[in-house]
């Protein structure tokens, strides 16, 4: 079983606490990078607005994720086909046909 650890941060003037299994210095520094984006925003719109400010976050978090997985793909399917035409340079496909072999010779 893990252990878990109860961290607390203070973000506009209140306390937030949470039981967390993750390595100290990882949690402080996601903390602290809340905690000024927090405060980056309330000075544009108002403290009075934190669970907007949360909110508004959280879904940029979940934006950011949803495009970091699509270009995971993208670059693993990139791979893939790279290594697939390095490896198998006599499979046809659309960039390896008849029409673009170096060397071919017609029967007759």
């Amino acid at each position: 079983m893990k252990n878990y650890r109860s961290v607390e941060v203070n973000i506009l003037g209140k306390n937030y606490r949470y039981k967390v299994n993750e390595p100290e210095e990882v949690i402080n520094k996601i903390l602290e990078e809340i905690k000024s984006e927090v405060e980056d925003y309330s000075r544009k719109i108002g403290s009075d607005k934190i669970d907007y400010i949360l909110l508004l976050m959280l879904l940029n978090e979940k934006l950011n994720t949803i495009k970091t997985r699509q270009e995971i793909k993208d670059l693993i399917a990139k791979f893939s086909k790279s290594l697939n035409t390095t490896l198998n340079p006599f499979i046809e496909t659309p960039e390896n046909n008849d029409e673009n072999k170096s060397v071919s010779w017609d029967e007759k």
